[in-house]
Order: structure tokens, then C-alpha cells, then sequence
């Protein structure tokens, strides 16, 4: 099962949309794990006003994944200074790793996250004009030995590390991008046809949770743009309260691969959020153009890792 620090940064992104009868809770489609070792994270607020006290505060759940993805990623903590340079010896500046790389190993034998690219800035996110994103705490990085589920339908299996970063639109719905490591290209490639069956299942999947739940049986998945590296999706449903929150809604899934490292961006929008047409789902250009950027990003030279 997942674990309550990862659940938090997904609870952190799933916040309120703000709506003109009140508060609406805006469901976000990923990040939970199976593992029931979650990594370590702070909470973290939305920048905009906290919701009135009447309805219950959101999890944080942007910052670390969990099996319901309802717990925020903590920020990273500072690293400790450096030691002043000796006297005899001026320190050496090591190469940049390249994506997907180990970090070296932290004392006490504990495992050390691979340094992964830096996620995408706020305004490279789909529909920014209107939604204006916002990061929600610096990302998290940790290194995982442990499945992570994203969504009602799909798994991240086999990754080596995990860094996840929450954002927060102008309406106070949440999106999280969540970027693996593998030890090579072939397990990444892998990872990601497995993600592309499951979400090509999902319409299926979608409407079996909500025969169960006794809701309306109206999911709807489409695949709404590809380009070499990637495959964005879209989700219309009544959704089912857990990992995503409940009412009608449409989620945007974004997968990319670029050799080692896997990348997954996720929103959704419930239907009727203000400002928006057509529950805010972004045009096919813009769907294409997110994953263009996305897998630019995946090539860039990675930040410092972040260890917890």
C-alpha cells in the first residue's frame, strides 16, 4: 500500500478548485505507490488563500507519491555547506553528470537518488495562459525500490529514482510531474510501454471502478497527441473518489521517455471550473508542444540531487 508522506504530496495537488457556489475539490490522476515505505517530505501550501475552514483542508499531495497520491512532497532540505577550500589543496569541480546518473553515495551506507533534469518551469505547463501555474514547493527526489501508482490505471514499475513536482493554477487545481530513473534505456522503454497498455486500458478500467462505486459509467479515454518521444491522453468521467477526487472531471496525462529516464505530467479539471471551456482541456498543438517539452527537458543536464 502506499505510503502517508507520498499520499501528502498528492493530496497537497489535489486542492480546491475555487468555483462560484463554493469549493469544489479538483482531483489530481497520479502518483501513489505500492510501496509501504514512503519517502520523506514536508507539507506544502498552496500560494494561494487557504479554502474557509467549513470544508476539509486538501492533503498535500504534489510533492511525494504514494499509493493514492494524497500527501505533498516535502521541499527538499539545504544541503549542507561546503568546507572552506584548504590552504594547501584547491578543490577539484567535478564534471556534470548526465541524466539519469548515480549521485555518489551518502554516508551510513544509505542509498543516494540519481541526479534527474530539473522539471518543467510553471509557464511550459499545458493551457498556461489561462491557468497561470504556479510551483507548489521545490521537488522532491528520493530513491525508490517500490512500485508508484499514477493513476486509477497505470504503474510505475522498476525505476531506481523518483522526483516529483507539484504546480498550482489560477482556479487552485493541482498538476504533479513525477520523472524516473532506470539503470538503462531498454527498462525505461519498457516502463513506458507498459504505461501506454495501461492507459490505452483505461476506459475500461475507468468504468469498472465505477460500476462498482455506483456511479455513471461515462469514462471516456482518448490519446490526443504523439510525437517520437511521448503520448499525451485525455480522461472524461465521473470520477470516483480516492485517487482522483470525485464529481465529473477530464484529466491530461503526459508520458515521455528519453533514454533512461521516464517522465509523467498530470492535471485535471473538474467540469465547470471558471475561466475555462470545455473542462480546460488544452488543443491538440498544445498537447503536442508538452511533449515536446518535456522530452527536451529530459536532455538537459540534471540539478543536484535533493537527499532525503
Amino acid at each position: 500500500m502506499a505510503t502517508t508522506k507520498s499520499n501528502l504530496v498528492r493530496a497537497a495537488v489535489a486542492l480546491c478548485a475555487v468555483t462560484a457556489g463554493g469549493l469544489a475539490w479538483a482531483g489530481l490522476d497520479t502518483g501513489t505507490r505500492a510501496s509501504a515505505v514512503p519517502p520523506a517530505r514536508t507539507e506544502v501550501s498552496a500560494p494561494a488563500a487557504s479554502p474557509t475552514p467549513s470544508p476539509p483542508s486538501p492533503a498535500a499531495e504534489a510533492g511525494a507519491p504514494t499509493e493514492a497520491a494524497s500527501e505533498v512532497p516535502s521541499g527538499p532540505g539545504s544541503p549542507a555547506a561546503p568546507a572552506p577550500p584548504s590552504a594547501e589543496a584547491a578543490p577539484t569541480v567535478p564534471p556534470a553528470p548526465v541524466p539519469g546518473t548515480a549521485a555518489p553515495a551518502p554516508k551510513g551506507g544509505e542509498q543516494a537518488p540519481a541526479a534527474l533534469p530539473a522539471p518543467l518551469p510553471p509557464d511550459r505547463l499545458p493551457a498556461n495562459a489561462a491557468a497561470s501555474w504556479k510551483p507548489i514547493a521545490p521537488p522532491n527526489t528520493q530513491a525508490v525500490t517500490h512500485d508508484v501508482r499514477l493513476n486509477e490505471c497505470a504503474t510505475v514499475k522498476g525505476a531506481t529514482t523518483w522526483q516529483q513536482q507539484g504546480y498550482v493554477s489560477a482556479f487552485r487545481t493541482p498538476a504533479i510531474q513525477d520523472t524516473f530513473s532506470y539503470r538503462d534505456a531498454t527498462a525505461a522503454q519498457q516502463a513506458y510501454a507498459d504505461l501506454r497498455a495501461a492507459m490505452d486500458a483505461c476506459r475500461d478500467t475507468s468504468r469498472a471502478l465505477q460500476r462498482e462505486a455506483k456511479l455513471p459509467q461515462d469514462a471516456e479515454v482518448t490519446t490526443t497527441a504523439t510525437t517520437d518521444d511521448g503520448t499525451a491522453y485525455a480522461r472524461q468521467w465521473t470520477a470516483v473518489a480516492g485517487q482522483s477526487a470525485p464529481g465529473p472531471q477530464t484529466g491530461h496525462v503526459y508520458l515521455v521517455r528519453r533514454d533512461n529516464v521516464l517522465a509523467v505530467l498530470q492535471f485535471a479539471v473538474p467540469d465547470g471550473t471558471p475561466g475555462t471551456s470545455g473542462a480546460g482541456a488544452p488543443t491538440e498543438a498544445e498537447d503536442r508542444s508538452a511533449l515536446t517539452g518535456l522530452a527536451d527537458r529530459l536532455g538537459t543536464a540534471p540539478a543536484a540531487p535533493q537527499q532525503h
